[in-house]
């Protein structure tokens, strides 16, 4: 799967990102930077007045943690321990050496969030309530096919491909594992059973490092009408292998998106993963 998308949409949110989370380490250094400048013997400027720049981080972090789907305690607590330290009184001497302490914390806060909360972290300023194309067109196709989809499974159709968008593979096989139980009996889309088969056996590899197998699940030709990525004749079987994949989480986000609008924010938050499965 590609690491790049040339969505306009995208590109923006992206924009408006980057810079929050650069001014996280800028801000707490560059106040340590500056009480280390204004420490010295003769000056009458109180350091504790640069320890601002660590409550700007620390609150710029805790907004970066809210705008994921899943919100990272620590991040979110960190305005709290920065009023603690630098503006409530206290017995804490607040010097240059504390507040860098403080600021290689938020640094390493702010990376652990991109590296295990980072899923959603563009989309996250630019929900809105309509999606981008090709993702919109390819909704709109596949709604007819999967009508008869339960709220119920739909529902497991959008965890299965929120988990799977955040990394969380164990998580997203098993709630693609609850979707066929919930489907057992009841004769659904063929191509969807497919594709929430492949999510699970795919999440279990993935959540234990595993290499593609020999024999894997994959979609039959008659599911061509409903996949986003027809697959071409002469693929490999790696390039198969990861075709299925990308086909199956798409025809999850397209079900659970037609059919259970209580999950369309959730889904959403997931808009810039599912758009990188069309170009990859």
């Amino acid at each position: 799967m590609s690491d790049e998308t040339n969505s306009p949409s995208l590109q923006q949110a992206g924009s408006k990102i980057l810079p929050l989370e650069l001014a996280v380490p800028v801000l707490s250094f560059g106040g340590v930077v500056l009480a280390m400048l204004f420490s010295g013997e003769g000056t009458t400027i109180d350091v504790r007045y640069f320890a601002v720049g660590c409550v700007l981080a620390s609150c710029i972090l805790a907004y970066l943690a809210w705008i994921r789907p899943h919100k990272d305690i620590v991040a979110l607590s960190t305005p709290i321990y920065s009023f603690i330290f630098f503006v409530a009184p206290s017995d804490f001497a607040v010097n240059f050496v504390l507040e860098l302490l403080y600021a290689v914390s938020l640094t390493i806060l702010l990376i652990r969030l991109k590296l295990r909360f980072g899923a959603a972290s563009e989309s996250g300023l630019s929900r809105g309530k309509s999606l981008d194309e090709p993702l919109k067109t390819y909704c709109g196709t596949v709604r007819v096919q999967i009508a008869d989809l339960s709220p119920v499974a739909a529902h497991y159709a959008a965890v299965a491909f929120g988990r799977f968008a955040q990394g969380d593979y164990r998580e997203a096989s098993l709630a693609a594992d609850a979707a066929l139980a919930e489907l057992a009996g009841v004769n659904p889309s063929p191509a969807l059973t497919t594709a929430f088969m492949i999510v699970r056996e795919q999440g279990l590899l993935l959540e234990e490092s595993a290499e593609s197998p020999a024999q894997f699940i994959e979609f039959s030709a008659d599911a061509n009408n409903s996949l986003a990525k027809p697959l071409p004749a002469k693929e490999t079987r790696n390039d198969r292998f990861e075709a299925s994949l990308d086909n199956a989480l798409l025809l999850l986000f397209a079900a659970a998106w037609n059919t259970s609008a209580k999950d369309q924010p959730l889904l959403l938050t997931g808009q810039a993963f599912a758009l990188k499965l069309f170009e990859s």
